[in-house]
């Protein structure tokens, strides 16, 4: 009887997908180890490069639908299903070609994981630091379970200054003159010159 148990056990072990065994700090740890490996593997080369070098590890770190839903507030529910896509490809675009233009200048560097912590409605909390050759920087990373599966879904920088937040009240002012469409274009266009480099 005991054998039997331990079979079915090991069986229902077995057929859970290795997804749901990941922690918020293994999703931020991975995320890091791609990012630096992208910085190496497109040194000296245009924005363009790092943008398709980094595409890959932001699209399995972060949640960028959350996090636009969350910037846009309820503009996002009365956009037509057509202009929500259009937006979560312009926002998850702009927020590639933003980290490939900030980490342009970037030639070594570590990011050290200081430890984990548990936040409002579930949400987890990834301290960490980045170690460049003349300063460190203090960042946290927001994390939050999707279906069995730790994503990134805000980024905190110096002690507690959210990216989603700046990015909210700086497309509150075109949202209210022209919609989700608006923002779309704004976003794509910020993103191309982010790119032209």
């Amino acid at each position: 009887m005991l054998t039997s148990i331990r079979i079915s056990l090991l069986m229902l072990a077995l057929m859970i997908p290795t997804s749901l065994a990941a922690n918020p700090a293994e999703t931020v740890s991975t995320y890091h180890d791609q990012l630096l490996q992208s910085i190496r593997d497109s040194a000296g080369k245009t924005d363009m490069v790092r943008y398709s070098s980094l595409a890959p590890a932001m699209d399995a770190a972060f949640d960028f639908e959350s996090m636009i839903k969350t910037a846009v507030g309820t503009h996002w529910g009365k956009a037509s299903v057509e202009s929500q896509k259009a937006l979560l490809e312009a926002f998850r675009r702009v927020s590639i070609a933003t980290y490939a233009d900030q980490f342009a200048g970037l030639t070594s560097g570590a990011f050290i994981i200081k430890g984990s912590r548990s936040g409002p409605r579930g949400l987890q909390l990834v301290d960490c630091e980045l170690k460049t050759g003349d300063e460190n920087v203090a960042i946290s990373y927001v994390v939050r379970n999707k279906n069995g599966e730790w994503l990134i879904v805000d980024v905190l920088l110096k002690g507690g200054i959210s990216e989603l937040a700046l990015r909210a009240s700086e497309y509150a002012s075109t949202l209210k003159k022209g919609g989700t469409e608006a923002l779309t274009r704004t976003l794509n266009e910020q993103a191309t010159a982010l790119l032209a480099h």
